[in-house]
């Protein structure tokens, strides 16, 4: 599913022009207005660049070795920032203008906010003609007002994963990879089955818990719409009944102990991995890792709100350039790399990578051995090839997006804490409606 377009905002573009204008008066730095293009042979440059991903642990030292084995005149300080941390490290850094990061990881419904606010270099002139290769749904989705900002390097949806030794022992028959779905309130209950026959300690877990991506399917399976409204996309629409029924939901899950609390994103992949969850709603990068997996697994369908359409994640990463940077040139080739060579780097080289943005890299991900070489491998590889093609619903577009999703989430995790409901997204919304005041 692409992502629908939207009116144009024209006082936050004149605000970003403003901004961007103030900016290219230091000359002490790289200029927003300057004209580069991709050049036909490689700079000798050394070039910062901010991931949100671990260098060792998920492997973007092998992707990084792999590019500078490539590009031997261009050296790769790639800086690892916690995905919570992302926001106030771009903001400190991209503001200072010093040019560092050269490069970054953009999560794609920031685009519009990160280019309103000048701190992407429009890509449109350089990758001109160069993005054929990739996923167009991964490249509208990079793009705002008709214009390129990051070019994506990844794409994504969701599997239920199951714990199959443990649904045996408990007499439950697994959802299924094709077909009728399970609904969230049945997957609740096998969940708390699973733990009263003693084979499971956690019923059910999401990977990403309180964070938007992870959990907007629930309000919007339950009708409640992707929490943003309006021309503008600007006015907040949270507290209706579908999203009040869906985060009522979600509390009961920590409230009735079938979900824990206190188990961070980071911690979801390894706690499903211990062999102790009998259900887990996690990404597709799961997939791999379930290869060292020491009990019987599954993947099934995701789950659907009880009279509701099905909706699951899609969206992923791309990379942009800091305007302000030395080192544009050098820049766009590590991205060209990374995104479009081949079957793109990032996807080629990265043991546990997303779903590529690249069609070739795509069809080699899904041939691999992780989809290959078990029945839960071939299973997810179907679910994947279903979801992503009848079920994704995007993120919410908007300007105010990196408001939206900090105050969302606090309000998910509140829910998660014991939070009333209604009373949590009704002051999330409030609060919001302030803080978009200033796009008004």
């Amino acid at each position: 599913m692409t992502r629908a377009a939207f009116g144009k905002f024209l006082a936050l573009g004149a605000a970003a022009t403003v901004l961007l204008a103030g900016c290219a008066s230091d000359s002490s730095a790289g200029s927003p207005s300057e004209e580069w293009s991709i050049p036909d042979e490689d700079p000798t440059a050394t070039i910062n660049v901010v991931g949100i991903l671990d260098p060792i642990a998920e492997s973007m030292d092998e992707v990084v070795a792999a590019f500078e084995e490539a590009h031997p005149t261009i050296d790769v300080n790639y800086q690892y920032v916690p995905f919570d941390d992302l926001n106030s490290v771009l903001d400190t850094r991209i503001t200072s203008k010093s040019g560092d990061p050269d490069v970054f990881w953009v999560d794609q419904p920031r685009v519009p906010a990160l280019s309103a606010r000048g701190y992407l270099e429009d890509l449109t002139a350089a990758f001109d003609g160069r993005l054929d290769g990739l996923v167009p749904a991964t490249v509208e989705s990079s793009s705002y007002e008709g214009k390129l900002w990051s070019v994506p390097i990844a794409n994504s949806t969701q599997v239920l994963f199951y714990n199959k030794d443990i649904l045996d022992a408990a007499g439950i028959t697994p959802p299924g990879s094709s077909g009728e779905r399970v609904t969230w309130q049945e997957l609740k209950e096998l969940g708390a089955q699973a733990q009263a026959s003693g084979g499971a300690d956690i019923g059910l877990m999401v990977g990403q818990p309180n964070r938007y991506y992870q959990l907007e399917p629930i309000p919007v399976s339950a009708g409640g719409g992707i929490g943003v409204t309006g021309d503008d996309m600007l006015t907040p629409d949270f507290t209706n009944d579908g999203w009040v029924d869906a985060m009522t939901y979600y509390g009961s899950l920590f409230a009735d102990g079938v979900s824990p609390k206190g188990v961070t994103p980071e911690q979801t992949d390894s706690t499903f991995l211990a062999g102790k969850t009998a259900f887990f709603v996690e990404g597709n990068w799961m997939v791999p890792k379930m290869l060292d997996a020491t009990f019987n697994w599954g993947a099934a369908l995701n789950p659907v709100w009880d009279g509701g359409d099905p909706a699951t994640p899609t969206g992923s990463w791309s990379l942009g350039i800091n305007p302000f940077s030395k080192n544009k040139e050098a820049a766009a080739i590590f991205i060209d790399w990374m995104a479009i060579e081949g079957e793109g780097g990032y996807g080629q080289y990265r043991a546990f990578a997303e779903l590529p943005a690249n069609v070739e890299g795509l069809e080699s991900y899904l041939g691999g051995p992780a989809f290959t070489s078990s029945e839960g491998g071939k299973q997810a590889a179907a679910v994947i090839s279903e979801e992503t093609q009848t079920s994704a619903v995007p993120r919410a577009s908007t300007v105010g997006y990196i408001e939206f999703e900090e105050i969302i989430g606090r309000a998910f995790s509140d829910i998660a804490n014991g939070a009333d409901p209604a009373d949590a997204l009704a002051a999330a919304e409030s609060e919001l409606t302030n803080a978009w005041k200033q796009y008004k």
